[in-house]
């Protein structure tokens, strides 16, 4: 049915534009709908910092998918290898063997592929930029790469690329219901649009419009207790308006609905993100010191892992703490703290004393705390290494700190309060290779599919960054490709 068929995409991010570029290629007529205003349009994927994971064998694949660069700058970055076998490992560990195999064997193995799909279509990549010291000491979690122009840059160029192929975008529109035919297959939607008119679309439908993180009620329904009080760091257009109606049309439900991708953020972060705010609220360099809660006590091992991969544990664990929490770091952790730190933030003193006094937390509490942690750094034969887990660890002491530990002794002391931040839920569609939406049965519900953060069972308990744009990639390709083939 290629050439003939009719495609409409619901969403506005990386997912729903990977769709929308895929359906169009393969000669569909696609209709994107945008329940975002213009100005807003990007979805979660314009909040990001553009960091996308892929599995690579070596710096030459790497080398294929910056072709600007010049040589001599490529010459100078050092790059550890991050396989296929890297990738599911890293999404089995992180979901604790909960996801499913299938799934994210799929992710993995179409990463590097689409990666070279991405620049095909005009996406441009570059170096990974925020952490500080990466070009310095290597590449060495898996990620390498951002868009130019991170979140906003990526679906700016996507969005061009799909008008360049024909893709018409229609903003302020409002899917609020699906349209079925007699044999129960998906047909179309009933949309909204800016003037509050109703009217139906008729196509095979992709839905791309993100998890309910947005949508207090249902953050209390599935997340639990106090999550509906949570900052949200994403798109407020978020809020689930599809997840339901296609439960009702026999979608089968999938993943961890309690779960969700979360982190550490700026206490005067707006309650909804905004196209200011984006990424630049997060506050992710905890590797480098020790996070305490109000009561000065430590309550995570901030060195298990690289942060990239732990950001959704530590914001839980802070939400656990009452919603707050105090990451303290020494001049050494100073030099580590990437570019959203903001030094007229922070709290800083002379003394532990005075700088639990300044930040409203019991300052013999914090003092004890630091100097127990200080006493349990027995290691200084090892190297630090931030490009590595340098098994620089604690001894003796409840959490430990697995890795980078180095004692928190040379002034000036500073402190930056945290708070929870959602970004995504990790609940959704059960979806084959396809991205077809399956029924109770397992079965294909024909003209329906679901990409990005609309699917489930992917992602459970952690995340490792970078993974989110790769799964809408992929998901969003597989749905253009298949409804252009198959659609009504």
């Amino acid at each position: 049915m290629s050439g003939n068929s009719r495609v409409i995409v619901v969403g506005g991010g990386n997912a729903a534009f990977a769709a929308a570029i895929a359906a169009a290629e393969k000669g569909a007529k696609v209709l994107l709908l945008e329940k975002a205003p213009k100005k807003e349009f990007g979805g979660n994927s314009r909040f990001t910092a553009g960091l996308i994971r892929f599995g690579f064998d070596n710096k030459e694949q790497v080398r294929k998918l910056v072709p600007h660069i010049a040589d001599e700058e490529f010459a100078k970055i050092n790059i550890i290898p991050y396989t296929v076998e890297n990738f599911k490992h890293d999404l089995e560990r992180k979901s604790q063997g909960k996801a499913d195999p299938d799934m994210n064997d799929w992710m993995a193995e179409d990463s590097y592929n689409v990666m070279e799909w991405f620049v095909e279509h005009n996406i441009q990549w570059t170096w990974l930029t925020y952490i500080p010291n990466a070009i310095e000491y290597g590449f060495a979690d898996g990620i390498v790469l951002e868009t130019v122009g991170a979140g906003p840059g990526i679906v700016e160029m996507e969005r061009e690329e799909a008008l360049r192929l024909g893709v018409e975008i229609r903003y302020e529109a409002t899917v609020y219901d699906l349209v079925q035919d007699d044999s129960g297959g998906v047909v179309g939607v009933k949309v909204r649009g800016a003037d509050g008119a109703g009217y139906v679309e008729q196509g095979a439908v992709i839905l791309a419009c993100g998890g309910f993180e947005a949508n207090p009620e249902m953050r209390s329904r599935y997340l639990g207790p106090g999550w509906n009080v949570v900052k949200v760091r994403g798109v407020r257009h978020n809020t689930g308006d599809l997840l339901d109606p296609a439960i009702r049309v026999g979608a089968q439900g999938c993943g961890h609905w309690a779960g969700c991708h979360c982190t550490t953020i700026d206490p005067d972060a707006p309650d909804l993100g905004t196209l200011e705010s984006s990424d630049k609220t997060n506050k992710l360099s905890f590797n480098w010191g020790i996070s305490v809660n109000a009561a000065g006590e430590r309550f995570i091992d901030e060195g298990k892992d690289f942060n990239t991969k732990m950001y959704v544990s530590v914001g839980e664990a802070v939400a656990r703490q009452g919603g707050n929490a105090f990451q303290v770091f020494d001049a050494v952790g100073l030099e580590h703290l990437d570019q959203r730190y903001d030094p007229e933030k922070a709290i800083m003193a002379d003394t532990i004393e005075e700088l639990a006094v300044a930040a409203g937390i019991d300052p013999g509490s914090l003092k004890n705390t630091v100097e127990q942690f200080n006493a349990a750094v027995q290691c200084d034969d090892i190297e630090f290494n931030p490009s590595r887990l340098d098994g620089r660890s604690t001894t003796g002491i409840s959490p430990q700190k697995s890795n980078w530990a180095t004692r928190i002794e040379e002034p000036p002391f500073v402190c930056y309060e945290v708070v929870t931040g959602i970004t995504f839920t990790f609940g959704g569609l059960k979806v084959d290779r396809n991205a077809q939406v399956l029924d109770q049965g397992n079965r294909p519900i024909r003209g329906l599919y679901a990409a990005g953060e609309m699917t489930g069972g992917f992602f459970y308990y952690q995340y490792p960054a970078g993974s989110g744009l790769m799964n809408g990639a992929v998901t969003g390709r597989a749905a253009g490709w298949h409804a252009a083939e198959h659609g009504v």
